[in-house]
């Protein structure tokens, strides 16, 4: 784990600080039995722990990155003893999303939990986006309820002295070539223009909150569809999704922003940095799920979205943070999210078996300019656990989470899927 923040932590960083829509990563887990609250007391020391343990200190110098250092301090479970309705779980999960978590003052992360009234237990895990992406923090919770030791959290390598030195130089050796660059490529002076030109005036929508629906789908059914028409399950979910930011106008294209994991071998599958890059799929209603196949595969072999004409991405990250904020503003937003979660491998705890669990970014504490701002209308969550894929979506345009539910089953149901919602 890198101790320095990377130019996409402090990306998540400034909305933290009110610079942008606000993202928080939530897992939400459900089990078929009662579990003792102390047995949850004793996981969120684990998870303290573990990678999650850690929070952002600002740097004292100009120019150096801020960085992670350890913080195995942590809330206290937030426990609601008196059960809820089995079929309001994602509104109790989204009431549990508003509790707060501060990456900078720390902690950072925290787990609240309640009963249903099938007799099962539903934890909700918090973290702030700016410590982990979605697979960090499964794993992370994985780690900790399989009790598996994490590698502790890195001390800083350098100071800040030498840090700001290293990466002014950076920056200011790349600003030079990329401005030798502009002044011999015409199509580098282009990118610049396309980059730096006002945006196209897009139909904003006018919605003060955001709403919330989980769908499981079995497995083999989805898989099934997936294949019958020449496509892949992540092929599926793009198209689903896309189908549902185009709710307000079938005939609409629309553009995906798709987070691609770029983990390394020497990461492994449980390192909780914010391991992504962000590539765009564009749909027409006309689009096949082979085709979706097709343009996923060239997007990911082709260069993730960047820095224009050359300039160094971490000029981000040695200017203000608004005027960062200014020059990173829109890149990455499309019309919808699609973020392919993958497998998650918790089965059980403590001898309780793992009924539900879905994964999502929510957005608490967003304003309502900061919604409308938003050219984003839905975000999906895709995620499998052995024989059930869990579809979890976020929209900024549904009136409620019952209308985003039943639009979402209807939607599934054109493609021959059968969902249901939680």
């Amino acid at each position: 784990m890198g101790v320095r923040l990377s130019v996409v932590d402090e990306m998540f960083l400034w909305t933290h600080r009110g610079l942008g829509l606000p993202i928080v990563m939530q897992g939400v887990w459900r089990t078929d039995s009662i579990v003792d609250p102390s047995e949850l007391e004793q996981l969120c020391v684990r998870v303290a722990s573990g990678q999650l343990g850690r929070r952002v200190r600002r740097p004292r110098i100009p120019g150096a990155r801020p960085e992670f250092i350890a913080d195995p301090r942590h809330y206290p479970l937030s426990f609601r003893s008196e059960p809820i309705a089995a079929n309001s779980v994602i509104e109790w999960a989204d009431a549990a999303a508003l509790l707060s978590v501060d990456p900078e003052r720390g902690p950072g992360w925290r787990i609240a939990a309640t009963y249903d009234s099938d007799g099962g237990t539903v934890v909700s895990v918090t973290c702030s986006h700016v410590l982990a992406d979605a697979r960090g923090l499964i794993g992370a919770l994985s780690d900790a309820m399989q009790r598996k030791p994490s590698p502790p959290i890195a001390c800083a390598g350098h100071s800040d002295i030498t840090d700001a030195r290293s990466t002014v130089g950076r920056v200011l050796r790349g600003t030079t070539r990329a401005v030798g660059g502009l002044i011999v490529s015409p199509a580098r002076r282009a990118e610049l223009r396309g980059f730096t030109a006002p945006a196209a005036a897009t139909r904003r929508f006018q919605r003060h909150s955001v709403t919330s629906a989980v769908l499981e789908i079995d497995r083999d059914q989805w898989d099934d569809v997936a294949t019958s028409s020449g496509g892949t399950a992540n092929s599926l979910f793009l198209a689903c999704v896309g189908e549902l930011a185009r709710a307000e106008n079938k005939t609409a294209a629309v553009t995906l922003s798709v987070p691609m994991n770029v983990r390394t071998t020497d990461q492994g599958d449980h390192s909780v940095d914010n391991s992504v890059a962000m590539v765009a799929i564009p749909l027409t209603p006309s689009t096949t799920l082979a085709q979706i196949r097709t343009l996923c595969r060239d997007a990911f072999e082709a260069p993730p979205m960047s820095s224009p004409a050359g300039f160094p991405a971490e000029l981000l990250q040695v200017v203000p943070d608004r005027v960062a904020h200014r020059l990173a503003d829109g890149p990455g937003q499309r019309d919808a999210l699609c973020s392919n979660i993958g497998t998650v491998d918790i089965d059980q705890f403590e001898g309780h078996r793992t009924t539900g669990l879905a994964l999502r970014a929510v957005h608490p504490g967003a304003s309502a300019a900061q919604l409308d701002n938003t050219p984003t209308r839905v975000s999906g969550y895709l995620s499998r656990n052995h024989a059930t894929y869990t579809l979890s979506l976020v929209s900024f345009v549904s009136a409620d989470n019952q209308a985003l539910r039943t639009l979402a089953c209807n939607t599934l149901e054109k493609f021959g899927i059968f969902a249901r919602p939680w």
